[in-house]
C-alpha cells in the first residue's frame, strides 16, 4: 500500500512540473511575439515620420534656422557640450523654445532624439516660407535658461 501512494505522489508531481513547464513556455512565447509586434509597429512608424523612431532625418535638422554668434550675443554655454558660445560659431536655436546651442552639438542630438536638450519641448523643423521668418528672428538671441 506504502508503495502505491509513492507511485501516485511520483506521478501528481511530474505531472505538475510538465504543467509548469508548458505554462512557462507559453508566457515565453507571448511574450516575444508582443516584443516582434511592437518592433515591427515602431519601425513602420519610423517610416511614417521619417528620421528613425526616436530622431528627426537629417533633412529635417537641416531645415532648422542657422546662424553665426555674434560678439555679445549674450554669452551662454551649449548645453551639449558645455562649451561657451563665442563670436563666429555655427550656431542653431530651436523653434518654439528657442533654446540656442553649437550647430554640430544639436545636430548630432536631433539626430537621435526629437526633444530639446534643456526643456525636452519636441522640436518641429520650420518649412516653407515661414523658415525664413524662423531664422531671422531667433538670430536675434539664445537663449540658454528659461
Amino acid at each position: 500500500m506504502a508503495g502505491t501512494h509513492s507511485v501516485f505522489l511520483d506521478t501528481g508531481l511530474a505531472m505538475l512540473f510538465v504543467v509548469h513547464c508548458v505554462v512557462l513556455l507559453w508566457a515565453l512565447n507571448r511574450c516575444c511575439r508582443a516584443q516582434a509586434s511592437s518592433r515591427v509597429a515602431v519601425g513602420e512608424h519610423a517610416e511614417e515620420g521619417g528620421g528613425g523612431a526616436d530622431g528627426l532625418s537629417a533633412d529635417q535638422v537641416g531645415e532648422l534656422p542657422c546662424h553665426k554668434c555674434k560678439e555679445g550675443s549674450g554669452g551662454g554655454e551649449c548645453a551639449v557640450c558645455l562649451e561657451a558660445f563665442r563670436a563666429g560659431d555655427r550656431c542653431k536655436v530651436l523653434p518654439g523654445c528657442e533654446h540656442g546651442f553649437h550647430a554640430e552639438c544639436v545636430d548630432s542630438w536631433l539626430r537621435k532624439s526629437r526633444r530639446c536638450p534643456i526643456c525636452r519641448a519636441v522640436v518641429v523643423a520650420a518649412r516653407g516660407k515661414n523658415a525664413g521668418e524662423v531664422e531671422a528672428a531667433t538670430a536675434l538671441e539664445i537663449v540658454t535658461q528659461r
